[in-house]
């Protein structure tokens, strides 16, 4: 048969006469061409999903049962105009009830406003020279407030107390008996100690249930015993401090009690009403957001503030802005899971149990996961945060794999795959800013996540609610902190890795200690010395002679700083007590007003012996 022949058999004979393979470089290259064309033919085919797409609805269980809120509603206001009166009712209730509790936890008294962790003195050099900056230290006293659950307060930070380092831990400096002060049976503690666990750890407070106590500073104190008490174990610091509290109780007439639970449960049972009776998810979603935000913004974890006023004018600056976001979610995400769901009952306890678990998280993951913040210094330092954080991330991927194949069903794959495209190479473009560090907020990734929860199916229900408790108390909480920050606005009081003195000569004598460091080194211009965690010295020259003191003149000291208390005074040979102090030092570089790391603790013991300083900072 005559005819032209094909290339391919051509190129084949051709082939078959060199010696080389039967196909060419060009065929293998078209079939490959053609099975990434079907590969990717198959893949686009899966991600657009179902034709046609299905509509994910949930089915009540027990129809008739979760649809009894919505009959009675129907029976008791048939008319859309008295379902708008009583859900004014309502509002006006919940609004009258949470003011009075409010007004009667913050606005009847006259005491001082305390988060967990307040306390009267400043690390390392934070309060100046000899403490000015945090004086006065004694002669006076005032009422606080202690809110609720202080008892989980703890140190997030190294903190140096003497030549112990504390972090991940309580900080109660001294309350142990019997004190070595003018009345052995009072609790004295130092001033960096948290006030509120020092109440309870005086017992006059519950470490869970706040309450109102009246502090009267002690000055100079020349030891500070530890002890445990009430479940808190306070630290020792065997040498003097010049700054000291003691706690007392109030008469039985200025009666002080945190009311955030009742708060709570004052808005849990108007969003369980608001959520039974209700099918609109517009008036669903904005009557529960208004009422959580300002409940976690007043009570359930307000922000740290000076008084009762200050904490209602930052509610109000953070609620506008979260409001507009709140729009913007309930109109893109949250309007789409709740259109038409008519399971009263499930929507309840899914999604309002749910977001108030998120709402609550100084409650609920603060306290069960050991994350204090996403970045890779608390990571490193905090225990079991990386182990954590690896669990998140597996469970995370489970939800998200759970998620993606039910959009896929709705046939909206390939839109979310886009979003969280964009979303990537935005973070990405984030984190390639130098100088900066990016920060993940709680509500960044409630922002992220939410979109995956626009489906209506029970664990979208779940996951919606719980994004949205977080993000409202993410911002009702600290705001809108940015996403970017700088190094230094992360490191917060950790240390900074500066360069220490070098310690060259310690002479110690009677009565003084001289004490001497190797040239400053540049860009530092000056050295910061703390004896006792107080700094006592700032300057450029090359020694600084520190005075010891004798125990009787501390313990003189500290009779003068507590008027009236002379015949409390226990063993009055204390005060001839010619013992000298023990000393701990340290040092570190300055340069202006910016202060650098300090060496760890040297001591200088009551015998003149001295014990130079480990290798480390604090």
């Amino acid at each position: 048969m005559t005819g032209y022949a094909r290339d391919d058999e051509v190129s084949s004979a051709a082939d078959l006469e060199s010696g080389s393979p039967p196909y060419s470089s060009t065929t293998t290259s078209t079939s490959l061409r053609y099975k990434s064309k079907k590969y990717t033919s198959a893949i686009a085919k899966w991600i657009k999903g179902p034709v046609p797409p299905e509509t994910l609805r949930i089915k009540p269980i027990f129809p008739d049962i979760q649809a009894i809120p919505i009959r009675i509603l129907d029976n008791v206001c048939p008319k859309k105009r008295t379902k708008v009166a009583a859900w004014l009712l309502a509002c006006a209730i919940w609004i009258t009830a949470f003011v009075l509790v409010i007004h009667y936890s913050y606005f009847t008294g006259e005491e001082s406003m305390l988060g967990c962790s307040t306390s009267l003195w400043y690390k390392n050099s934070g309060c100046g020279i000899d403490g000015i900056d945090c004086r006065s230290f004694s002669n006076g006293t005032f009422k606080f407030r202690c809110p609720t659950d202080c008892g989980s307060a703890r140190l997030l930070e190294p903190y140096t107390v003497g030549t112990q380092q504390l972090n991940y831990q309580s900080l109660v400096v001294g309350g142990g008996l019997p004190s070595q002060g003018v009345d052995p049976e009072t609790r004295y503690y130092r001033a960096d100690s948290f006030i509120c666990l020092a109440a309870a750890h005086a017992d006059i407070l519950r470490p869970n249930k706040g309450g109102c106590a009246r502090l009267r500073k002690t000055g100079m104190q020349a030891s500070f015993p530890g002890s445990k008490s009430n479940g808190i174990q306070s630290v020792p610091f065997d040498a003097p401090f010049p700054y000291s509290f003691k706690i007392e109780g109030l008469d039985d007439s200025e009666p002080c009690t945190d009311l955030r639970w009742t708060a709570f449960s004052v808005t849990l049972v108007f969003n369980i009403v608001i959520s039974l009776f209700t099918t609109n998810p517009t008036v669903f979603f904005w009557t529960l957001f208004c009422s959580i935000f300002w409940e976690v913004a007043m009570a359930g974890d307000p922000p740290s503030h000076a008084s009762p006023y200050d904490l209602v004018a930052i509610g109000a600056t953070r609620f506008l802005p979260t409001a507009f976001a709140a729009y913007v979610l309930e109109r893109m995400v949250i309007r789409r899971t709740l259109r038409d769901l008519n399971a009263q009952f499930e929507k309840t306890i899914l999604w309002v149990g749910a977001c108030w678990f998120g709402a609550l998280n100084n409650y609920t993951f603060d306290k069960w996961i050991p994350i204090s913040r996403l970045t890779p210094h608390d990571l490193n330092q905090q225990p079991g945060a990386k182990a954590a954080l690896a669990i998140i991330v597996v469970v995370l991927i489970g939800i998200a794999v759970f998620q993606a194949l039910h959009i896929r069903r709705e046939g909206n794959m390939k839109k979310y795959l886009w979003f969280y495209a964009g979303a990537g190479v935005g973070l990405g473009l984030l984190v390639a800013v130098p100088g900066v560090n990016l920060r993940i907020h709680h509500y960044v990734l409630s922002l992220l996540l939410l979109p995956g929860t626009r489906i209506q199916t029970r664990p979208s229900l779940i996951y919606q609610g719980l994004l949205m408790g977080l993000f409202i108390n993410g911002l009702a909480k600290w705001g809108w902190d940015g996403v970017l920050q700088t190094s230094a606005e992360l490191r917060g009081d950790a240390l900074l890795g500066s360069i220490l003195p070098q310690v060259q000569d310690v002479a110690v004598m009677a009565g003084n200690v001289t004490i001497g460091w190797a040239t400053i080194e540049k860009p530092w211009d000056a050295v910061s010395v703390i004896v006792n965690d107080v700094e006592r010295y700032r300057g450029s020259a090359s020694s600084v002679v520190l005075q010891r003191r004798t125990i009787g003149d501390i313990m003189k000291q500290s009779l003068w700083d507590n008027p009236g208390t002379e015949n409390l005074a226990g063993d009055q040979s204390l005060f001839g007590n010619e013992e000298v102090e023990k000393m701990y030092i340290r040092i570190g570089y300055v340069r202006g007003s910016y202060v650098g790391d300090y060496t760890m603790a040297g001591t200088v013991f009551p015998n003149g012996t001295w014990t130079e300083m480990e290798p480390g900072a604090t």
